[in-house]
């Protein structure tokens, strides 16, 4: 009897403390996926910060151009407004307004990203009209900085979305100019025959139409130019000619194109004067 009682005795002994072991294991366990969701919220929080402050050079960027297309208007009309005709007039009063369109639509496409397709869907439009639309929202700097321009266009119907398509322009059109010297060349063409330059095609399907946007500027090196993709990427140089740049103009096209079913790439050997070429494609009509 005595060997039994201290048998059971031992027996809840142990049971006591595997329960007490069960808890205390229990609680650690508790304890550490506290701690990991914690870790997880700090991490959330930061990348939180990251987005928040992405989004504040995204907008930076991106709406300076737009801004910079009213402003420049708005000073023409309140400058010679007594020697403009009513036409010229509503022309200027007319790219404010398209300015205004696409800081609206900018807006929308970051901050409501949701939203970015009620901007429009993927439409008929003529890249030759695109392009004159873009380069008349550029008419005061090309003016103050008397720019050459060699135009080589004709009509061409594309599949694009019209607001995106004039925000990818603006952005290498700003480019272009930023990174080359006033009273320089600027050279758009227009063409069916794929670049010798250009990368597997993404769409092997149908017709593409290919736009050069070549400046006469500091040129890019061969090694630097995918980089450039990627958002907040730029050269010593480039921040030395342009130090409001973010980094961010070529990293949205590449995004806005894709999603248009289109494709970009450079074309530069990196040598200063001899500038650069900005190729873009687009499914043709």
């Amino acid at each position: 009897v005595f060997i039994y009682s201290n048998l059971i005795f031992a027996t809840a002994q142990i049971l006591i403390v595997g329960c007490a072991f069960l808890k205390i294991s229990s609680e650690i366990r508790h304890i550490e996926q506290e701690k990991l969701d914690l870790l997880q919220q700090n991490e959330q929080l930061i990348e939180e910060e990251k987005s928040g402050k992405q989004l504040l050079f995204i907008l930076n960027h991106e709406v300076r151009t737009p801004l910079a297309a009213i402003k420049g208007y708005a000073e023409l009309l309140r400058c010679y407004r007594e020697q403009l005709t009513g036409e010229l007039c509503d022309q200027y009063l007319q790219q404010i307004n398209h300015a205004c369109d696409e800081a609206t639509f900018i807006l929308d496409s970051i901050i409501l990203p949701q939203r970015s397709g009620d901007s429009g869907g993927i439409e008929r439009l003529d890249l030759k009209e695109a392009v004159l639309s873009v380069l008349a929202s550029f008419a005061p700097r090309l003016q103050f900085e008397q720019r050459q321009l060699e135009l080589k266009l004709s009509k061409c119907d594309v599949m694009a979305r019209p607001l995106q398509l004039r925000q990818v322009l603006r952005n290498l059109l700003n480019n272009a100019l930023s990174y080359s010297s006033p009273g320089s060349h600027l050279h758009i063409t227009l063409t069916e025959t794929r670049p010798g330059s250009a990368p597997p095609a993404i769409d092997t399907e149908g017709r593409r139409i290919y736009l050069a946007i070549r400046d006469e500027g500091i040129g890019i090196a061969p090694e630097d130019q995918e980089r450039l993709f990627q958002p907040f990427q730029r050269l010593e140089i480039a921040q030395q000619l342009a130090p409001q740049g973010k980094g961010l103009g070529l990293y949205l096209s590449k995004r806005l194109l894709e999603e248009m079913g289109g494709e970009i790439w450079l074309e530069s050997e990196g040598i200063a004067g001899k500038g650069t070429c900005v190729w873009l494609s687009l499914r043709q009509i």
